[in-house]
């Protein structure tokens, strides 16, 4: 029998007077007229409407919008209302009244009417509500056709009591004051909006997540086909899904039958559940962390309701779910997740005709599946949601390559730098090369705080140029499948090379001598900017005043915005190298011979659509083993540390032991004095290091400590002999073709080889010096951030993060450094952006707000970076720099992205793999120095790969293959039958 506490009360007679006068019930909304979406808003409206409709949905009353309405017109000063600030969006107007406006709806009291009928509400249900309530928003325009709010507005979890109530009900209200809601709604043509809230009994879930009843448009593939619906989910609530904390398993459901296509398992160490206090994390016991959230009887449930929601022709929709326990021991009783116990599923079971997993899911003790029930807790169209900026339903996005300099979502400060200093360097490079861009063309966006490039346009103008298609450019930065690159080819067809070739007598040999000089101009930069370093370090910023600060401030941005047209020069000679090292390759490739002859790989594992691909891996491995490279320093110079620190049994013990951190904590000696060369030489870089908000090496030393106990536990080995692999592997290809090509040919070929070289080792250096100066701009903004908190003491440390470069040099060249209410509306903007799950590397027109299922198999394909064959345990690591010492020798590095700041860490792993990328990409570059083999741009690989599968990584081709267990080699093993002699890991695992 259903719980009577969840059960839809259609008269709400039960409900206390007080409340009937505020409150009314959710199966009404959208009843009548003063019930209407209008009224309560499109959430409150579309849940009734399923109420009625005899779907499970949780009981809930709802507040009528029209009392956010009085409250912004009798509180808010004039001007601030929302239809003003939605026409003021994007203007430093609309952003500074949009955070004085939330301010105001944050701290006014509600009217004591609503007060004492939220009073009365949670005295009648607080017995029935052990979790407390949640407190959704329900805008006028929301989970329409044509709008929806996901993602922008606020719901509040776990809400217990008066008080509890109030502050979370002017939360919801405040949501719609953040800059990306009101930008949102300027750009789909939303003219005004009120906000109802809708107030329902939590679930108390076992597990929950989120279903698609059909792939949004751009999305359908072999990863998902049209045919399926596709489940994330996880333990406890579905909060962590919805917003991407958490990991969630992915389930394919066919639509006919609902039978269980495929899943993978994410490791689901802890479930959010809420306790006493509320909202907490509690740990998840380590076999049902690795089982299936869902099991049959909630698969079967869910499979149902969705083809019950798309009767008559309607939808896709996103359906956010709870499973609710009806036995056993609840999530929040014992701290641990107790229940069914689905095992996992053997990879490709369901595709082999093996019974399913959601079939497979009972275990002994378990409470029966009929005791538990699936709730909707809110349904929406799949096509809501708004277009980046700058795109349309068309626009075809990607940060698989610059995912890797930012990964995650950026500050508003960063977001602000970055910006400026991309487009700028991407507008002078298209210039150089004669391209016309278009006049407000936008070449990258802010994506939920993500730093997304537009291929669409950017494709369009690198078109003018003869050899620069999209197959050319993707198949080294990575990021789009044979059919995205199709249509992008499609996108770019018809282009004009008019312009561009009737410039090329002025730009062509512009163009050549700035190559010609790169080297020069490189070299005078790096003096100026070494007296601009040492100028600064040598500043004692707490004597200067605000608007001197503000000079500071602007003349490091400068600096930096020269160092970033410098760096992009040096990254279009090292692109313009290798396409013409490729070129040539390709002209020569039926003479060569080598163990790589395009005629044994044809037929092997390649991408498919990826012909080139074997000339574009040549290039890079001929072009491989450059001598100082910049980004290869941090894990050589670490390497010799650790090397000390085994030789000095005391610095030993202290490291392993947890005693270091500052080089003052290692006993007197040359481990002592190397670890503090280290830093001083490399204290600028971190992890995720162009993240402005990010500590330095400097600052914070943990991740290096972390990287190098973890290059304790491998044997002794020198890091000369990595580079020499590299350099050993090049001369052996170019050895080969001596053979078989003319030397006029072949002397060229070197000449090509030398200039790519040339040019990657000028491109790594730009790209240190790059982050050398966000240093320095960091150190400046943290000064700044002292000087805040000094006027506001209500602020918190950091706070200058959230300010945008342009409103920190207002503020400091007017005197008036007003910032609170734009730090408190941004900090809360980027908390919500950061809590939002990642969304696909590459998508066409809006984001999904979704987990993508990653390819089924026991083999991933992605693109070569390094090469070599290798052997060896995963080691799959979450994003920022936790358990870096957990790393052991031999372990094939699985990562989202592989940020140049983990570089070290290449060193002590057999391999590395990464779902973001190319093979041009500074972290591909650096594998290939250490000679260790990478595949990089492989879909989904962090939730299909799993800490302790075994591996084999074939950096030929770009092939991942899980293994069983049977006759597993030594972590590390160089497979046999290597292609090149593979790449034996640095440090071998100890005897």
């Amino acid at each position: 029998m259903a719980d009577p506490t969840r059960t839809a009360r259609a008269d709400g007679a039960t409900d206390p007077p007080t409340v009937r006068e505020w409150l009314k019930p959710l199966e009404s909304a959208g009843l009548r007229r003063t019930t209407s979406a209008k009224r309560v808003g499109g959430k409150a409206a579309s849940l009734g409407r399923l109420l009625r409709d005899g779907f499970p949905v949780p009981r809930g009353w709802v507040l009528d919008a029209r009392c956010f309405t009085e409250l912004v017109d009798q509180q808010l000063p004039p001007g601030h209302d929302l239809a003003t600030l939605i026409r003021l969006s994007g203007t430093k107007a609309g952003v500074d009244r949009a955070a004085r406006a939330r301010d105001r709806i944050l701290s006014e009291p509600l009217p004591e009417a609503l007060s004492a009928a939220l009073q009365a509400l949670w005295q009648a249900v607080e017995p029935e509500a052990p979790w407390g309530l949640a407190v959704r928003s329900s805008a006028t325009c929301e989970d329409s056709e044509e709008t929806s709010m996901a993602g922008l507005a606020t719901s509040v979890l776990g809400v217990r009591g008066e008080a509890g109530l109030h502050a979370a009900i002017r939360q919801v209200w405040a949501s719609a004051f953040l800059p990306r809601a009101l930008a949102y709604l300027a750009h789909a043509g939303v003219r005004d909006v009120a906000m109802g809230v809708v107030l329902q009994v939590m679930v108390r879930a076992e597990a929950a997540g989120v279903l698609f009843t059909a792939p949004p448009p751009g999305l359908e593939g072999e990863h998902w086909h049209a045919g399926e619906r596709l489940v994330n989910a996880t333990l406890g609530l579905g909060a962590p899904v919805v917003d991407g904390a958490a990991a969630a398993d992915t389930i394919r459901i066919a639509r006919d039958g609902g039978r269980v296509v495929a899943s993978a398992v994410a490791q689901k160490r802890r479930a959010l559940v809420v306790g006493a206090a509320g909202l907490e994390e509690v740990p998840v016991p380590e076999p049902r962390a690795e089982q299936l959230a869902l099991g049959e009887a909630a698969l079967r449930q869910l499979a149902e309701l969705a083809d019950r929601l798309e009767l008559g022709g309607k939808g896709p929709f996103d359906v956010e779910f709870a499973v609710e326990e009806g036995g056993g021991v609840p999530l929040d009783a014992a701290h641990a997740v107790d229940g069914e116990t689905p095992p996992r599923s053997p990879e490709g079971a369901a595709a082999a005709g093996a019974p399913s997993p959601a079939r497979e899911a009972s275990a002994e003790g378990a409470p029966s599946p009929a005791a538990r029930r699936v709730w909707l807790l809110q349904v929406r169209p799949v096509s809501g949601g708004g277009f980046p900026e700058g795109g349309g339903p068309d626009t075809i996005w990607s940060r698989a390559n610059v995912g890797e300099a930012l990964p995650g979502a950026a500050t508003p400060l960063t977001w602000s730098v970055a910006r400026a200093f991309s487009d700028r360097g991407f507008r002078e490079a298209f210039a150089a090369l004669g391209c016309r861009v278009p006049r407000g063309a936008r070449l990258v966006a802010n994506v939920h705080g993500r730093f997304y490039l537009n291929l669409t346009a950017f494709m369009r103008i690198a078109a003018q140029v003869p050899g620069l298609s999209p197959r050319a450019l993707l198949g080294m930065s990575g990021g789009a499948s044979e059919p995205l690159i199709a249509r992008l080819v499609e996108q770019s067809a018809g282009v004009s090379r008019s312009r561009f070739y009737a410039r090329l007598p002025l730009t062509g040999p512009r163009l050549l001598l700035r190559h010609a000089r790169l080297e020069r101009e490189v070299a005078a930069y790096e003096g100026e900017a070494l007296w601009a370093q040492r100028a600064l370090s040598e500043l004692d910023m707490t004597l200067l005043p605000d608007d001197a600060i503000g000079t500071t401030l602007r003349s490091v941005f400068l600096l930096l915005e020269r160092t970033g047209t410098r760096m992009l020069h040096c990254a279009s000679a090292s692109l313009a190298s290798h396409l013409a090292l490729c070129k040539a390759l390709e002209r020569i490739a039926g003479r060569r011979a080598s163990a790589r002859s395009a005629s044994e790989e044809a037929h092997l594992d390649a991408p498919a659509g990826r012909a080139e691909t074997n000339v574009e891996h040549l290039a890079q491995v001929l072009a491989g083993g450059v001598r100082e490279l910049d980004s290869a320093g941090p894990g050589i110079e670490l390497a010799r540390v650790a090397e000390l620190v085994m030789q000095d049994r005391t610095a030993r013990e202290r490291l392993l032991a947890g005693e270091v951190t500052w080089p003052r904590d290692l006993p007197e000696g040359p481990a002592r004095d190397a670890y503090a060369r280290f830093l001083d030489a490399y204290g600028d870089r971190a992890v995720r290091e162009a993240e402005l908000a990010t500590p330095r090496w400097r600052e914070d030393p943990s991740p290096v400590i972390a990287m190098l106990t973890a290059s304790l536990r491998a044997a002794p080995g020198d890091p000369e002999r990595a580079l020499a692999r590299a350099r050993a592997l090049a001369d052996r290809e170019m050895a080969m073709l001596e053979t078989r090509v003319p030397r006029l040919e072949l002397a060229l070929l070197r000449a090509l080889v030398g200039r790519a070289q040339r040019y990657v080792r000028l491109r790594e250096r730009m790209r240190t010096w790059v982050t050398r100066v966000l240093g320095m701009l960091r150190r400046v903004a943290l000064d700044i951030d002292r000087r805040l908190r000094r006027l506001d003491p209500s602020l918190e440390p950091g706070s200058v993060f959230f300010c945008t470069y342009e409103e920190l040099v207002t503020a400091l060249s007017s005197g008036r450094a007003d910032v609170g209410h734009l730090v408190r509306l941004r900090r809360a903007e980027h908390l919500r952006d950061a809590a939002r799950p990642d969304p696909p590397a590459t998508f066409i027109g809006r984001p999904p707000p979704l987990v993508l299922p990653p390819a089924s198999g026991v083999r991933l394909l992605g693109l070569p970076a390094s090469p070599g064959v290798v052997e060896g345990r995963a080691r799959v690591l979450e994003p920022g720099a936790s358990a870096l010492d957990a790393v052991g020798p031999g372990e094939v590095l699985v990562a989202r992205t592989t940020d140049v700041g983990l570089s070290p860490l290449f060193l002590v792993a057999a391999a590395v793999v990464t779902e973001l990328g190319g093979p041009m990409s500074h972290a591909s570059i650096v594998a290939r120095e250490y000679g260790i083999p990478a595949v990089v741009n492989v879909p989904g690989v962090t939730l299909a790969i799993k800490t302790g599968d075994r591996l084999r990584i074939d950096g030929d081709r770009g092939v991942v293959e899980r293994l069983d267990d049977r006759a597993a080699p030594s972590p590390g093993v160089v497979a046999e039958g290597a292609h090149g002699g593979g790449a034996a890991p640095l440090a071998a695992p100890p005897g």
